[in-house]
């Protein structure tokens, strides 16, 4: 038995998909909007959700990775009365399972949830994935994972895909410790510094005389790499006449090493990555394409750290703390002017760019217990002090004064009270109405259980912001500039807010 929910603003598809979904014997729950589904599946996980792609909140795809953030296990299945094909790659490339087309044929249905729900058993049995110091724990991320350790439990070549510095070695690596082949060679090919005139000395070996200064036979990678996986990092950069050579190599997997008479036989995993977009080089003749699909058989893209919802405080805790053991010190702790700047940063060269600054911010501070703002290479420093500029600015352009004060007072912000008495505040257009919240019970027979009015007062105010942060994400459309403008916070605030439950606007 399965559990289903149904996201659609027209009630007559959502009664006919959950009569449906029921008569299969599975649980199904429907709602109009995304917000009434998102808060559905925070409290209650579900299997499958079919979310409606035009929304009162806008676009469905646009909120994919909201509903996974809620819950990363569910599987999402698209319902659209258009079969526009840009919507339909977007759709597959937040990470949706499916797409149903309107009108929706029952057997359709049937066939999709069947299947899902099939994947989500066999899922539960697969043994844990080793990360491999993988971190993080976005739904984008965990989502990449999952793929890697299909793969690992399968044969056929892996292309990894994603811009430098996302990790596509230590996913290379991971797949590797996660497979058959993990008591064998890893072997690791810079394609970059492959020169031409060496490569195929260098990938397939050379017996003695070969060429000038060939005074003994060698083995070359490909045979090195026998029984194992063998990484080719930046396989973009590979000459066409290279590209020929390994084709041959993976199609019928035997080589013959330079000035040799005999054959090789080999049986090697292929992993491959590139920072390159491959399809394009292929239509522009600077890849083969035969080489390119053979590479395919499995393929991940790997996220940029900007998009990886949370995952800049898991890493900030773990690389302070396993620099600072590195360098056999105590471990520091993270300031939160120091935690800010990283989220306002952009990380155009991605966790490999994170490391180096959180590498020598840990240096700057060798005299001290905490990283603040000052250990922070000068480009964090100005981004950070440029963005709080521009707040500050649209707050004495735009901003009513009392949206100020209750800024720079946080009783007041968190309260909820913009100075004149009823907490409505600069709203932008929203009604102030949320669900009703259901606050802790009060122990009326229990004198000693019962709460002082501080303790029961914060929890309440807690819960508040939880659910207006919640909205604001949606009316927002997860933009930390709008979101800005429609609550009256200052971009610190908004940030100090959003870490303090554990949430995040970025999509």
């Amino acid at each position: 038995m399965g559990r289903i929910l149904v996201i659609d603003d027209d009630p007559s598809i959502r009664r006919l998909v959950s009569h449906w979904s029921e008569s299969m014997g599975h649980i199904c729950e429907a709602f109009g909007s995304i917000t009434s589904g998102i808060k559905h599946i925070r409290q209650y996980p579900v299997d499958i959700v079919f979310l409606d792609v035009m929304l009162p909140e806008g676009n469905g795809v646009d909120h994919v990775p909201m509903v996974l953030e809620a819950n990363p296990e569910c599987a999402i299945v698209i319902l659209s009365g258009h079969s526009d094909p840009r919507c339909i790659e977007k759709a597959f490339d937040s990470g949706v399972q499916d797409y149903i087309l309107k009108p929706i044929e029952k057997g359709r249905l049937y066939e999709v949830i069947d299947s899902l729900l099939r994947q989500k058993d066999k899922a539960a049995i697969r043994p844990a994935i080793e990360r491999s110091g993988i971190i993080g724990e976005s739904s984008r991320l965990n989502r990449c994972i999952e793929q890697m350790g299909l793969a690992a439990r399968m044969e056929g070549n892996l292309l990894i895909t994603g811009e430098t510095g996302t990790g596509k070695e230590l996913f290379a690596r991971a797949l590797h410790r996660n497979s058959a082949r993990a008591e064998n060679r890893y072997v690791v090919v810079d394609c970059t510094n492959l020169p031409d005139n060496l490569a195929e000395s260098l990938l397939f070996g050379h017996d003695r005389g070969a060429f000038t200064g060939a005074d003994r036979t060698k083995k070359g990678l490909f045979e090195h790499a026998h029984k194992g996986t063998l990484f080719l990092d930046e396989i973009g950069d590979l000459s066409l006449n290279v590209q020929k050579s390994l084709l041959r190599v993976l199609q019928e997997k035997t080589f013959r090493p330079l000035s040799s008479s005999k054959e090789v036989n080999v049986d090697f995993r292929l992993v491959a990555a590139t920072n390159c977009n491959l399809y394009e080089m292929v239509e522009n003749g600077l890849f083969r394409r035969d080489l390119y699909y053979r590479l395919k058989t499995f393929s991940i893209e790997l996220p940029p750290l900007r998009s990886r919802n949370g995952d800049i405080k898991l890493l900030a805790k773990n690389y302070v703390k396993s620099i600072c053991k590195e360098l056999g010190r105590k471990p520091l702790k993270i300031g939160s002017s120091f935690m800010e700047a990283l989220y306002y940063y952009e990380w155009p060269g991605n966790v490999r760019e994170f490391v180096n600054v959180i590498r020598v911010s840990v240096y700057k501070a060798v005299y001290e217990d905490e990283l603040t703002f000052f250990h922070l290479p000068q480009n964090l420093r100005s981004r950070k002090v440029v963005v709080e500029a521009e707040d500050k600015g649209g707050m004495i352009a735009g901003m009513p004064q009392a949206e100020m004060v209750a800024d720079e007072a946080p009783e007041a912000a968190e309260s909820g009270d913009n100075g004149n008495g009823n907490g409505n505040g600069n709203n932008g257009g929203w009604n102030g109405e949320v669900e009703s919240l259901e606050l802790q019970a009060l122990p009326v027979d229990n004198a000693p259980d019962f709460p002082d009015l501080k303790h029961y007062r914060k929890n309440a105010i807690n819960q508040v912001e939880e659910t207006y942060l919640r909205h604001l994400a949606v009316v927002s459309e997860n933009s930390v500039k709008k979101a800005c403008r429609i609550s009256g916070l200052s971009r610190t605030r908004l940030y100090e807010l959003l870490q303090k439950h554990n949430l995040s606007l970025r999509a």
